[in-house]
């Protein structure tokens, strides 16, 4: 089991494994217990507990599911030590709505991925990448089966990583990889080229944005489906291994979080570890490095864009003046539909106003009756819609 060291250092393992009964004998008393917050409950989610994979040793890493296979699971064991791997699993999900509600069968291995942590995905071309605890390296499991670590401090990543993730097309730094501190509790935009065996090298980060306090010890991360229910911004979620919650923020430059956004999403767990969005149903699911070493399912997210969409497509291109504003905004809208609405929530996602779209560029709001703070400003323009920030003075 992993510890959280911002200021003090590293714990011996052995002690926290020591630890490792007791704590978990806490989390089995009534009334601890992985809760969505209120807020997200009034807005539709539900949290489901899909329970244990059977012969996935524990304790579980990070997980992901490939597009073109969405009946599989790729799900980490034996996380954070030298004899982990990548296990698969398949899925079963319901005829009707494709979410999943249980496991088909027994984990088998993959292939042997040592150290494994709270990032594991696949790119497009067949690479898997896997963030690996504690010797901050990144694990790269090339097309011909060639294993490559690469050493993260060199390039400004704090030891040691906890997970990786791609920031989707659409949203800010659409494309950029996207490493966590574990340890440290930072997120960083890391650039990167890939050589023609589909080695990933990368360079020295050009943003870092700190999570200490609102999102400690950050394994997994997912970016939100545009469009979902109390998410009226471009938003992710970070698993909160320290915390034990799901945190949720609105993205901002190079596809990372901004904190002032920060949400609970779910309270409650014990260990808390990958991320995940569905590619089916944009469902959201996260693993736990122990407290069971169970998947857990999030419903009410909206269905991701298909493969090979091109989620900038279906943004609503508007703008906002003046931004700050004094309570009178100028929203100006690209190529109008002849349908839809503007709607303006709080940054904890509560809807204040809205009002139906006209047809036409140029549409007035009023909002000096609101107090003085950040709003997010949300059009659906026909069949496309957008987002951003406004600051009322």
């Amino acid at each position: 089991m992993k510890t959280f060291t911002h200021f003090l250092g590293d714990y011996s393992r052995a002690f926290l494994r020591i630890s490792l009964p007791a704590l978990l004998l806490v989390t089995s008393l009534p009334g601890f217990t992985q809760t969505l917050t209120a807020d997200f409950v009034s807005a539709g989610y539900t949290l489901t507990d899909l329970g244990s994979i059977d012969q996935l040793p524990a304790q579980n890493g990070g997980l992901t599911i490939r597009p073109e296979q969405p009946n599989t699971l790729y799900i980490g064991g034996s996380a954070n030590t030298s004899g982990g791997g990548l296990y698969t699993v398949g899925l079963i999900r319901d005829p009707e709505t494709k979410r999943i509600t249980g496991f088909d069968g027994s984990a088998v291995l993959y292939a042997a991925a040592p150290n494994n942590d709270g990032g594991i995905l696949f790119d497009q071309n067949g690479t898997l990448l896997f963030t690996r605890y504690s010797m901050n390296e990144l694990g790269q499991i090339l097309p011909d089966n060639t294993y490559i670590s690469t050493p993260l401090t060199g390039y400004g990543v704090a030891s040691s990583v906890g997970a990786l993730a791609f920031v989707p097309a659409g949203y800010p730094g659409a494309g950029g990889m996207v490493f966590s501190s574990y340890n440290n509790a930072i997120l960083y935009n890391v650039p990167y080229t890939k050589d023609v065996s589909g080695q990933y090298l990368l360079s020295n980060q050009v943003a870092e944005v700190s999570v200490y306090g609102v999102a400690s010890g950050p394994e997994g991360i997912a970016y939100i489906p545009a469009g979902s229910a109390a998410f009226p911004n471009l938003s992710m979620a970070i698993s909160s291994y320290a915390n034990g919650t799901v945190v949720v923020f609105e993205v901002g430059n190079h596809g990372l979080p901004i904190p002032s956004t920060s949400r609970e999403m779910v309270t409650g767990l014990t260990g808390a570890e990958g991320a995940l969005i569905d590619p089916l149903t944009g469902d959201f699911l996260f693993s736990t490095f122990g407290g069971g070493n169970k998947v857990i399912r999030i419903t009410g997210f909206e269905k991701p864009a298909s493969i090979g969409e091109n989620p900038a497509d279906k943004q609503a291109v508007f703008s906002l003046h003046p931004n700050p504003s004094d309570g009178m905004v100028d929203l100006s809208l690209t190529n109008p539909a002849s349908e839809g609405k503007i709607a303006v929530y709080t940054i904890q996602g509560t809807l204040v106003t809205e009002q139906i779209l006209e047809g036409k560029i140029h549409h007035e709001l009023n909002l000096s009756a609101l107090p003085a703070g950040i709003y997010l400003v949300k059009v659906i323009n026909g069949e496309s819609s957008g987002f951003q920030r406004l600051v009322l003075r």
